[in-house]
C-alpha cells in the first residue's frame, strides 16, 4: 500500500470516528432533552408580573418547583388585563401544561377550557366559582372583617362613630366589593354607629392611589378610618396623611406585607395591615397540584383559607413564619 493510499485510510477511519462521536453527543442531547421533558410544566398565570406582593407568590412557586422537581413558568401581564391573562391561560393549554394556577379576575371560559383539556387548575386570591377548579386557596374575607374591627374598636372605644372610607384595586372585581360588605357587617353592629364616607380605587398604581386619597381627604375631612384593600392603597394612604398632617386622626389600614407596608407600620404610619400567605399561594398551591397529579389526592373541600391574620406593630416582627406552614393533602 502506499504512503497515499494509507494515508487516505487514515484519513477515512478519522471521518468515520468523528461521525460515531458526534452521533453519541446528538444521542446524548436527544436524551437530556427527553429527560428535561419528562418534567412536569407549571404555569402560573400572576395578575401582574412583577408586583410586590405577587412576587411573594413567585418565591414560593419556584421554592417548590426546585423543591419538586418542577419546570415552572411564571407569566402575567405587567397592568391588570383579565384578557391578558385569558390569553396566557391559552398558551398553556396549546403547550400542554401539567398544571395552571391563576388568579380569579382571569375569565373563567379560558379556566374551564384548560380543565376540559385535563389540566387541573388551582385559584388563589380571588375565586371563579362558575370554573370545576380543584381548590380555590386565599383570603377568609370574614375573618379579615371582624379582625379590623376589632382593633378599631380598641382604638377608639364602642362611642365614637366610625367614618369609614375604602380604597379598593377596581370596583369592577367581585372580591373588592365581598370584601367591603363583609367589613361593613361587622362595622355596623358597632354602638357608636357606622357610616361609609367614600370609596375610590386605584388601579393598581401608587400614584392613582396617593391622587385618590388627597381628594378623599379633602373632600371628606371627617374620615376617621381608612381601609385600603389593595396592596398599594395603604402606603399611599399613609403618605396622604402624614403630609396633611392628619395621621393622629385617621387610623390606617392596609393590606398585604410588601417591605414598605411593614417599615409604615414598624414607624406607627400605619395601624395595621391584613396579611394572608402569598408565599404559599405559590408554594402550597404548587404541592397541592403536584400531589393531585401523583397521588390523585383532592382538598376535603374547594375553598380554602390560606391564612388571614392582622399584623400590628406588635407582631410585625413574628408573624411571618406562621403564614408559610404547609399543609399536605
Amino acid at each position: 500500500m502506499t504512503k497515499v493510499k494509507k494515508l487516505l485510510v487514515v484519513l477515512l477511519a478519522l471521518v468515520m470516528l468523528c461521525g460515531i462521536v458526534t452521533s453519541a453527543f446528538a444521542r446524548g442531547g436527544a436524551q437530556g432533552e427527553a429527560q428535561k421533558s419528562d418534567k412536569m410544566h407549571f404555569v402560573y398565570v400572576s395578575p401582574l408580573l412583577a408586583h410586590p406582593v405577587w412576587l411573594i407568590a413567585k418565591n414560593g412557586f419556584d421554592a417548590a418547583c426546585q423543591e419538586l422537581g418542577i419546570q415552572g413558568d411564571w407569566v402575567g401581564p405587567q397592568g391588570i388585563s383579565p384578557e391578558e391573562m385569558a390569553k396566557l391561560v391559552d398558551t398553556a393549554i396549546a403547550q400542554k401544561a401539567d398544571a395552571i394556577i391563576t388568579q380569579g379576575i382571569v375569565p373563567a371560559e379560558p379556566v374551564q377550557n384548560a380543565i376540559a383539556a385535563g389540566i387541573p387548575v388551582l385559584v388563589v386570591d380571588s375565586d371563579i366559582p362558575d370554573a370545576q377548579r380543584l381548590a380555590f386557596f386565599g383570603k377568609e374575607t370574614k375573618v379579615q372583617a371582624q379582625a379590623l374591627y376589632t382593633d378599631v374598636l380598641e382604638r377608639l372605644g364602642p362611642n365614637t362613630p366610625l367614618n369609614v372610607s375604602f380604597q379598593v384595586s377596581n370596583l369592577v372585581y367581585e372580591v373588592a366589593h365581598r370584601q367591603i360588605n363583609d367589613i361593613e357587617e361587622a362595622f355596623k353592629k358597632h354602638p357608636g354607629g357606622y357610616k361609609q364616607v367614600n370609596i375610590s380605587e386605584s388601579k393598581s398604581e401608587k400614584i392613582q392611589a396617593v391622587t385618590e386619597w388627597e381628594r378623599t381627604f379633602n373632600a371628606y375631612p371627617e374620615i376617621n378610618v381608612a381601609i385600603n384593600l389593595a396592596a398599594e392603597a395603604g402606603p399611599a394612604c399613609a403618605t396622604v396623611a402624614r403630609e396633611k398632617g392628619i395621621r393622629r386622626k385617621v387610623l390606617i389600614y392596609a393590606v398585604d406585607d410588601i417591605d414598605e407596608t411593614l417599615d409604615l407600620l414598624r414607624n406607627n404610619d400605619l395601624d395595621g395591615t391584613i396579611v394572608t400567605s402569598f408565599w404559599n399561594y405559590g408554594y402550597q398551591a404548587t404541592y397541592w397540584l403536584y400531589q393531585h397529579i401523583t397521588q390523585g389526592k383532592k382538598p376535603a373541600q374547594v375553598s380554602n383559607d390560606a391564612g388571614t391574620i392582622l399584623v400590628t406593630n406588635k407582631n410585625v416582627n413574628n408573624y411571618a413564619d406562621a403564614l408559610k406552614v404547609k399543609k399536605d393533602l
